[in-house]
């Protein structure tokens, strides 16, 4: 609880997400991307502005990491609290500031650069200790750092014309993989196309998919008011870990179970663990 600096957080985002809909058209759910490029330009005369919000940003940035980098009750709080240490970030095969919060120095934009991060300076953060604080301070200064490429970026933009996508005419059938550098981490995409308009599969493994688990690491043996913090320091997208399981059973057939039975048999065990709990 720490509603203050929330609250100045929650400011500060709004001219954020004012450029995002200035740029993309949409303040949460931008789409930017598509096959060939992108779907919107950034016109010359708006990187005035997007410059101006940058700075603005950055002072602000600033000024949120002095305040929770020197605050003593924060760093009781959150220091030496659901340690991931680095052995236990390799076996988990953790990815993204879950990763680099525990000393393993590993970004997709840097190991295998895409887009533009190779043309651009930029470092890639880490921290040592593993535990929530370092998890929290990975993802501050990373603003910095994307602050650094925004700003490079749009200088080259002013020098570089072009297309922004290049016309897909039709989709030859294959197979491609790739995979890129999510805020939370390492997001895998896989798809298989027999050249028709529709794929023929799509597998996406998101960075949330991986981190999760980890918490088999940190969170027992200590308290249940640090199991949220913990939790919540890996920044979980739970939709992105929800899957569908078929059950193949010899006697009885093949068996599917959707979210609605999942959510039921989950229910189940947790009334068994509390009956074992109450014993």
């Amino acid at each position: 609880s720490y509603n203050t600096l929330w609250m100045w957080i929650w400011k500060y985002r709004e001219p954020v997400l004012e450029v995002f809909e200035a740029v993309t058209g949409s303040r949460n759910h931008y789409a930017m991307m598509r096959p060939g490029g992108v779907k919107r330009d950034i016109k010359e005369e708006d990187i005035p502005y997007l410059v101006k919000v940058l700075d603005e940003a950055e002072r602000k940035i600033d000024m949120v990491t002095k305040a929770v980098l020197d605050d003593p009750v924060l760093a009781l709080r959150l220091k030496g609290v659901g340690v991931l240490t680095k052995e236990d970030a390799i076996k988990y095969c953790a990815t993204g500031p879950t990763a680099r919060a525990s000393g393993i120095a590993i970004d997709v934009r840097r190991d295998d650069p895409y887009a533009a991060y190779d043309l651009v300076d930029w470092n890639v953060i880490t921290q040592e200790e593993g535990d929530v604080f370092a998890k929290a301070v990975v993802r501050l200064l990373e603003c910095f750092e994307s602050i650094k490429i925004i700003r490079q970026c749009l200088e080259k933009l002013k020098k570089v014309k072009g297309d922004i996508a290049v016309k897909i005419k039709k989709m030859p059938p294959g197979e491609g993989k790739g995979h890129h550098e999510a805020p939370r981490g390492e997001t895998f995409h896989y798809i298989r196309s027999d050249g028709s308009n529709n794929p023929v599969r799509v597998k996406v493994r998101a960075p949330t998919y991986v981190n999760l688990p980890t918490c088999k690491a940190t969170i027992p043996g200590e308290s249940i008011a640090d199991a949220a913090i913990i939790l919540a320091a890996i920044d979980p997208c739970y939709c992105c870990t929800e899957r569908m399981m078929r059950v193949v059973d010899k006697k009885s057939g093949k068996v599917e179970l959707d979210g609605n039975e999942l959510i039921k048999l989950s229910q189940e065990k947790t009334k068994r663990l509390q009956k074992e709990l109450e014993r």
